[in-house]
């Protein structure tokens, strides 16, 4: 604490990285800790971020280098909160995190140039959105462009679909993509969770085979919502219902067949 009773500027980052949910924006811990400290300049709370950060480049002297950092950047003004990283991980490598989530882009978009997070209008798109925000894990946007992107980067509407895109293009792709996630996390024994449908998650599977990540694919909401006890939607759940009871019967009959 200060000689005032006060936190200080270095304690409020740390506690706000603590307290925001991964991935943060720069913008979110400087109106964080701002808030509690209404008298401090920007600028030194931006250098404070920037002496806090373990693979930020400093070109002047560092006053808090004796100090364990408190913050990883994994994007354009994105953080997360600084992790120790295994023994024998080569000097710049990226912070573990036991779970990511990829959210795929579908649907309209917007009309005008937003952050990826925002720009597609799909209800697939905002449930999955939704879900990865309060998950509190790191979660980026896959585009059929862009491939990786920070929910916050800004871009431009297009129209180019994953699944209109050739073979060869696909698998160019995911390689791209998990590069990009790779320079972000350390993949080895990370669960990625890929929302989108498997023209999304497919090119992706044997890149993050090879760097000892896990792909993860989640049911749809409305197929893991539907349980043998729920009576309430039973007409709009039927075809669901329908459907799992097929691929259930398929799944029996080639374990009979074995």
């Amino acid at each position: 604490m200060s000689t005032a009773g006060l936190p200080t500027i270095w304690e409020l980052v740390a506690e706000g990285a603590a307290t925001l949910p991964e991935p943060f924006s720069r913008a979110a811990l400087i109106n964080w800790v701002s808030a509690r400290r209404p008298e401090v300049g920007v600028s030194s709370i931006a250098a404070h971020i920037q002496f806090a950060t373990a693979n930020a480049a400093h070109t002047g002297h560092n006053p808090f280098a004796d100090r364990a950092p408190l913050l990883h950047r994994v994007g354009r003004g994105q953080y997360l909160r600084y992790r120790e990283v295994d023994e024998g991980t080569a000097p710049g490598s990226v912070v573990r995190s036991g779970r990511v989530v990829l959210v795929g882009s579908s649907g309209a978009t917007a009309d005008e140039p937003r952050p990826a997070g925002e720009m597609f209008r799909s209800d697939g798109f905002a449930y999955a959105r939704e879900h990865a925000r309060h998950s509190r894990l790191p979660w980026f946007v896959l585009s059929a462009k862009h491939g990786l992107l920070d929910p916050d980067e800004v871009i431009s509407p297009h129209r180019i679909q994953i699944d209109d895109q050739p073979a060869a293009y696909r698998t160019a792709w995911g390689e791209w993509v998990v590069a990009q996630l790779a320079d972000r996390l350390q993949l080895d024994g990370v669960v990625v969770e890929v929302h989108g449908g498997v023209d999304f998650a497919q090119p992706l599977r044997q890149p993050l085979t090879r760097r000892g990540a896990v792909l993860e694919i989640p049911l749809p909401g409305t197929w893991r919502d539907v349980g043998p006890g729920d009576h309430e939607h039973d007409s709009a759940n039927a075809p669901v219902r329908a459907a799992i009871e097929r691929i259930r019967g398929l799944v029996g009959r080639h374990r009979s067949a074995s």
